[in-house]
C-alpha cells in the first residue's frame, strides 16, 4: 500500500509523486490517505499522475477535505476516494 505523508504541497509534490509511481509499477493498487492533514491542490496532480499509470487504484481513508477538493475540480468520479471507516 502507498501511504501518503501528513503534508503534501508544492514543495514535496514531485518527491511524493515519484515515490508513488515506483510503488505502483511494483504492483501496488491501494493508497492510504488517512495520514493526510495539510495539503493543497498538488495532491490532485499527484493522484492524477498515479491514476495515469494504473487506472484501477483505490484511495482509502480520504479526509473529507480531499473529497470536497476532488468534487470542486470535477475529479470525484475519476478518483476512487473512500472515506475512513
Amino acid at each position: 500500500m502507498i501511504s501518503l505523508p501528513s503534508i503534501v504541497n508544492h514543495q514535496n509534490a514531485l518527491e511524493v509523486r515519484d515515490a508513488g509511481i515506483q510503488k505502483i509499477q511494483s504492483n501496488e493498487k491501494a493508497i492510504d490517505a488517512s495520514a493526510l492533514q495539510e495539503f493543497d491542490t498538488s495532491i490532485l496532480a499527484i493522484l492524477l499522475a498515479w491514476f495515469r499509470v494504473k487506472s484501477d487504484l483505490e484511495v482509502h481513508g480520504s479526509p473529507e477535505k480531499l473529497q470536497v477538493l476532488a468534487k470542486v475540480y470535477g475529479l470525484d468520479e475519476l478518483l476512487t476516494l473512500k472515506r475512513p471507516q
